[in-house]
């Protein structure tokens, strides 16, 4: 046998072992990023209730100084929406709504992903005084179907997703803090 057909059928059979593994992976991910900021909850609230504020410190949407956004909605009420389109790859193409506000305490939203692949996501911020400090934790919650879980064989999705919430919470806690 030749080389190149024992290299082939090597192939084709890893391929079809990760193929049938991902059927048997969990395709959840979850993520869950907290910080301690020297500020206080009102003034950390100022930054995570409205998409404008979210967006000054969300580390995605400053990978790409060219990409279409657009807004809809009256910022900072439920419903509210942000779209983006870049041809980065990691940030693709969706929509970012405000879905709910428990003002001075917790942030709901939603993402809907179209592109690289269209998925569904709940974002959770919230906000614990302590003192006059501020306990913010992030929170993000998937659910990959068949497919996509091949994704979760490796592990990337969610740490990218970690990276950038680590990233995405020391630039919130600098702005938060700064005079």
């Amino acid at each position: 046998m030749s080389i190149l057909k024992k290299l082939f059928l090597f192939l084709l059979a890893a391929s079809g072992i990760v193929l049938v593994g991902a059927a048997f992976v969990d395709g959840e991910i979850k993520v869950q990023q907290s910080i301690d900021i020297d500020a206080p909850v009102e003034t950390v609230w100022n930054f995570t209730s409205n998409i404008k504020a979210l967006n000054s410190w969300n580390i995605w949407f400053k990978k790409d100084k060219t990409m279409k956004t657009s807004v809809a909605g009256k910022d900072g009420n439920p419903g509210s929406q942000f779209c983006w389109e870049s041809d980065h790859a990691d940030l693709g193409r969706g929509c970012l709504t405000l879905s709910r506000l428990t003002t001075l305490r917790d942030v709901e939203l939603d993402l809907l992903f179209y592109a690289p692949y269209k998925t569904h996501a709940k974002t959770y911020i919230s906000l614990q005084p302590i003192g006059q400090s501020t306990r913010v934790t992030l929170n993000f919650n998937s659910q990959s179907s068949y497919p996509l879980k091949v994704i979760m064989l490796f592990k990337r999705a969610e740490k990218i997703i970690t990276t950038n919430y680590a990233l995405s919470l020391q630039e919130l806690k600098r702005l938060s803090e700064a005079p």
